[in-house]
Formats: structure tokens, C-alpha cells, sequence
């Protein structure tokens, strides 16, 4: 067997979970949450049948609040949410919670969260399930398992076989490659009930609020260009947020102006952006999967593939972010 240890392999291969590109990425789409919650929700690429991984309940959750508690140091850092600071407790071990008025048995469970001052949603692992609930924070200390109080924001349904793992959300099946999207729609439903965007008995929808509510944009002006040219003085005073340049016949009941169109656009962009970016971690995540395989089998050949595309992928996110980064400063006139 190869001296490089499951850690190290692990480490090696999925690199970019610390470093500047991630915390890149996660600023981009925190930049998304910041101008509109609803639009940073991401679609949950699932598969149609779950797959089986060697990935435990303790694991799983793990993962999940590495992820989480990145997002909420990153949130922190930026001095505008100085009013709405974000908590996250991850899971301190395994506990034993006992009411036979909810179960018959006793029942041991993970739980962890992410809070703000008002809000929070709290993640259990109990019996085959991994469960989110919001709830007021005031209630944080006392929640425990079978609470009758709350209805669940997301149910995931895991189920053994053969050693390994099968979890379903929606009875589409969830792997570990979905973890970062699942971290980001948890953390932003927290943030979307604290400042008064979502209900706190909304449930959790795999397809994103953006996509079932796609604008169809007017392209009424690409016959004519004289009716969207801006004169020099039209484009400044439409940066400084006003729109008055917008033209009247793009303004119509119904229809985006000229300045919403540019939004729309910029929006579209970054939306894309964060879709590939969220198809090469995916892609990661497998090559995780096949290398930690490769490894329990001392397959190097495999290993050295799924190392020497990971590093090829991971480039290639540098560019996309880098992109990203220079179109953002560009539209925001840092450039």
C-alpha cells in the first residue's frame, strides 16, 4: 500500500478548498447574496438515482459545515454586515436525546448551525434522515430531535447498502459533489429569513426561485439603434443610478428599461460564471471519489489521473474566476 495517506491524497487532489480562488468564488456569490438573495439561490444539479459512497452520516455533516463555516467567515468579513454577523456551531460530537412523548428509544443525533441574531437553521442527523429546520435563535439551546413545533426547511433520506452510503433530497439523489450548492442555499435561506425575504416555514425547492422566474428581456431596440445610444451625459447619469437616459420606448409598462437590461445582463453573466464554477467543483468531487477508490486498490495510475485532471481543472477555475473578478471591477468602474 502507498505511504501517502487518505488525508494527504484527499488534500492533494481537492486542493482548492482553502485557498484564494475558493475564497474568489465565494466572494462572488456573496456579492450576488448582497444585491439579492433570491438571485444567489443556486439550482441543485442532482442525479436521477442516488449513488452509493463510502461517505458516513458524521462525514457528510462534516463536509457540510466546512463549507458553511467558510461562507460565514467570508460573509463576516465585509464591514456591511456589521448588523447581521452570522454563528456557526458545527457538530461537537455524537448525542443522546431521550422523550419517549416523541420516541420510543433513545435516540442519538449530530447537530450543528448557523445563526444570526434573530434567525437560524439548525442541521440534525438522527435515524436515516439529515434535517434542516429554521427556527428563532431563542429557541437554539432547547431544540432537539421530534420537535413537533417545526416542520422541516430540507429533509435528506440516507440509506445503507453494502457499507456504503445512498442519500436522496426530494427523491432525486445526492452525492457529496452537491455539498457546496447545498451549503449555499442553507446559509442564504438563514440570511433570507433574517432580513425579512423568506418565511421561516418556507421548504426547500431544488430548482432556484431565478430560474422559475426568468425575465424575458425586450429586444425591441435591436432594430433601430437610435433608440438606445446614450449620449455621454445620458451614461453618466444612468451609473449614478438615476436612469433618466433610459428611452421611453424601452421603459413601457411591462418591459426593462435600458438600465435594467445592463442589470440583467451583468446578473446573467455572473450567474454563468457561478454555474461553471459549480460543474468543475462537482467534477472535483469525482475525481476525489475515484482517487480515494484508486488508493484503498494502490492503483497509482488511477491516482496520477485523477491528480493531473484535478490540477487541470483547478486551473482552468483560476481563469474563470480571474474573469469574474475583472468583470465585476469593470462594470463598478474600478478599472
Amino acid at each position: 500500500m502507498t505511504d501517502t495517506s487518505e488525508s494527504d491524497l484527499r488534500n492533494r487532489i481537492l486542493g482548492n478548498v482553502k485557498d484564494r480562488n475558493a475564497s474568489e468564488e465565494t466572494r462572488q456569490w456573496l456579492s450576488v447574496l448582497d444585491s439579492s438573495a433570491l438571485q444567489a439561490d443556486q439550482t441543485l444539479h442532482l442525479n436521477q438515482l442516488p449513488e452509493a459512497e463510502n461517505l458516513n452520516t458524521s462525514a457528510f455533516v462534516d463536509l457540510l459545515f466546512d463549507y458553511l463555516s467558510r461562507y460565514v467567515a467570508e460573509f463576516n468579513k465585509n464591514p456591511i454586515h456589521e448588523s447581521l454577523k452570522v454563528h456557526c456551531e458545527r457538530p461537537k460530537g455524537e448525542y443522546e436525546f431521550q422523550d419517549f412523548t416523541r420516541f420510543s428509544h433513545p435516540v442519538k443525533y449530530f447537530q450543528g448551525h448557523v445563526s444570526t441574531r434573530e434567525w437560524a437553521v439548525v442541521v440534525q442527523a438522527y435515524m436515516g434522515k439529515i434535517l434542516a429546520f429554521v427556527v428563532p435563535s431563542d429557541i437554539l439551546i432547547g431544540f432537539r430531535p421530534g420537535d413537533p413545533t417545526r416542520r422541516p426547511y430540507m429533509e435528506i433520506i440516507e440509506k445503507e447498502e453494502a457499507g456504503a452510503t445512498k442519500r436522496t433530497l426530494l427523491n432525486r439523489g445526492l452525492s457529496s459533489a452537491n455539498i457546496g450548492q447545498l451549503a449555499k442555499r442553507i446559509f442564504g435561506q438563514v440570511i433570507k429569513v433574517s432580513r425579512n425575504e423568506a418565511s421561516d416555514t418556507e421548504e426547500f425547492k431544488i430548482a432556484s426561485h431565478a430560474e422559475q422566474n426568468t425575465v424575458d428581456l425586450d429586444r425591441s431596440y435591436d432594430a433601430d439603434e437610435s433608440k438606445w445610444l446614450l449620449s455621454e451625459q445620458d451614461f453618466l447619469e444612468m451609473r449614478r443610478g438615476g436612469g433618466a437616459g433610459a428611452s421611453p420606448q424601452a421603459a413601457t409598462k411591462g418591459k426593462l428599461g435600458i438600465p435594467e437590461q445592463f442589470a440583467a445582463n451583468s446578473q446573467s453573466v455572473a450567474n454563468l460564471c457561478m454555474q461553471i464554477v459549480g460543474d468543475i467543483d462537482k467534477e472535483l468531487a469525482t475525481l476525489e471519489q475515484i482517487g480515494m477508490a484508486a488508493m484503498k486498490t494502490d492503483a497509482m495510475k488511477e491516482i496520477n489521473y485523477a491528480m493531473k485532471r484535478s490540477q487541470v481543472l483547478k486551473n482552468l477555475k483560476d481563469k474563470i474566476l480571474d474573469f469574474a473578478s475583472d468583470w465585476d471591477n469593470c462594470l463598478n468602474g474600478e478599472r
